[in-house]
């Protein structure tokens, strides 16, 4: 036990503390456990809070009710109760024991038991098997979690086989508190996820994309996805990525940084901390294992390998993936746009000035730039001096400055630039015409070629004048 400074600051911790005190006046023990104990310690924010309590179910429900708290009976069985107090949910859960996990998700059982060092041996993470009394700032630690917290080691409560086979998810759940935490594994919860890699094919792709997303949002989203592949999960989630490592480009001059794999890593660590585009980096290069290849040459004479229609192959790939792993289809819209055009830097510099506005123009055109960036800045190159240095397309360069142009005149987009407006103008029906004057128009007005309302109709009357 440990005496600590803690003060409720947060709507969510006193609503919290509401409760616990409630509880505590009906002669039950109740104590904060979990995230909430483990980010007060770390100095982090909370989103969420979860109490545990030697009450049962029913007298939950009866010691809220009294107090005219909200509830709503989410996992009763389960022995939990989500509390709704001051606008804030909170999840109430009375000590248990679990019986075995059939499902790998949910126990087959639960004994509902009165003391909470028992409690603790059903968690997941030494880290996350602390309890808290709000009321006289007491940590209890029956598993050892302090010491870990202190030692930045990331270990599973008890046998981590076990608990691993309990739930397969654990494994990136684990993964995800080294990556977000900046915390090591203890060795012995690392190789029990190793041995039990497979498992993870049991799971639900929902659940999986939820930790997916969490890691590649970290800032060691590069280390997250090698801790993946170390581990071996990341062959049984998307094996395409692995055989990224038997691409090499074998290239004197282009990517120096090694493999397809590698050069993966790479621009991962050096994209946006954009989800979507991080997916996006994550498989853009993925259908060049699938496709053809040949060598070429460059014009100074520096042999690479060509990997022809990749891009298609890649936006395949990924949208397997994304069916799989439960992807709104906005979201996969999106990514797969973004893969399908991640190498259109080249050509985009080759366009016209018109035409380079109409590509800008398009809504995913900042996150396009982000993919470029990071694209560039994992293929490690030779220069002229002979040094190897990351790649740098001067198609962001170019982009980023009609992205700021359009910024500036996001006001007289918003004034004429619409269906509406050429509509009155010209008289026209809606219909494709329509779209075609818009796309003229929104190209004008950055160009500066429109200004105002009257240049704007002088601009339309040759429309008007042509139905």
């Amino acid at each position: 036990m440990q005496i600590v400074k803690w003060k409720a600051r947060t709507s969510l911790e006193k609503a919290g503390l509401k409760i616990v005190r409630l509880l505590n006046k009906h002669k039950f023990q109740a104590f904060f456990v979990g995230g909430i104990v483990r980010n007060f310690l770390l100095k982090r924010e909370s989103d969420n809070l979860d109490i545990a309590t030697d009450a049962l179910p029913d007298e939950v429900e009866k010691v809220l009710e009294s107090a005219g708290i909200e509830f709503k009976q989410v996992g009763k069985k389960y022995g939990t109760i989500l509390a709704i107090a001051h606008g804030q949910k909170i999840e109430i859960t009375t000590f248990r024991a679990e019986g075995r996990y059939s499902d790998q998700r949910h126990p087959d059982s639960v004994k509902f038991i009165v003391d909470y060092i028992n409690d603790a041996k059903r968690r997941d993470l030494t880290i996350n098997a602390l309890y808290l009394n709000p009321v006289t700032c007491e940590i209890f630690d029956p598993e050892g979690g302090l010491h870990d917290l202190g030692r930045k080691i990331i270990k599973f409560v008890g046998d981590p086989k076990k608990r691993i086979e309990e739930d397969p998810l654990r494994m990136l759940r684990a993964v995800r508190f080294v990556v977000t935490l900046g915390f090591k594994f203890e060795k012995n919860s690392f190789a029990a996820i190793k041995t039990r890699a497979k498992l993870i094919r049991d799971v639900s792709g929902t659940r999986i994309r939820l930790e997916l997303d969490k890691i590649l949002l970290s800032q060691n989203a590069r280390i997250g996805l090698e801790l993946l592949d170390a581990a071996g999960l990341l062959k049984c989630i998307t094996p395409e990525l692995i055989e990224l490592k038997r691409i090499d480009h074998k290239s004197s001059r282009h990517h120096r940084e090694g493999n397809m794999f590698v050069h993966t890593m790479l621009a991962l660590e050096n994209s946006a901390p954009d989800l979507l585009v991080r997916y996006a980096v994550l498989f853009h290069d993925i259908g060049k294992a699938s496709v053809k290849m040949r060598q070429k040459s460059d014009r100074g004479g520096f042999p690479y390998l060509s990997t022809p229609g990749h891009e298609k192959a890649s936006v395949k790939i990924f949208l397997r993936f994304a069916q799989k792993y439960s992807f709104s289809r906005a979201d996969q819209e999106i990514v797969g746009w973004l893969i399908l055009h991640h190498d259109d830097r080249t050509n985009f510099c080759q366009l016209s000035g018109e035409k380079q506005i109409k590509y800008a123009l398009e809504p995913r055109f900042a996150r396009l730039l982000d993919v470029w960036f990071a694209d560039s800045r994992g293929n490690l190159r030779l220069n002229d001096l002979g040094t190897v240095v990351p790649g740098n397309s001067p198609a962001v360069a170019i982009g980023e400055k009609f992205l700021r142009r359009i910024a500036i005149k996001s006001e007289l987009l918003n004034k004429f630039a619409r269906g509406e407006f050429i509509i009155t103008e010209t008289g026209l029906r809606t219909g494709i015409k329509i779209g075609q004057i818009l796309d003229e128009v929104k190209i004008k007005i950055i160009l500066g070629q429109i200004t105002d309302k009257t240049s704007a109709i002088n601009f339309l009357k040759k429309f008007k004048k042509n139905t």
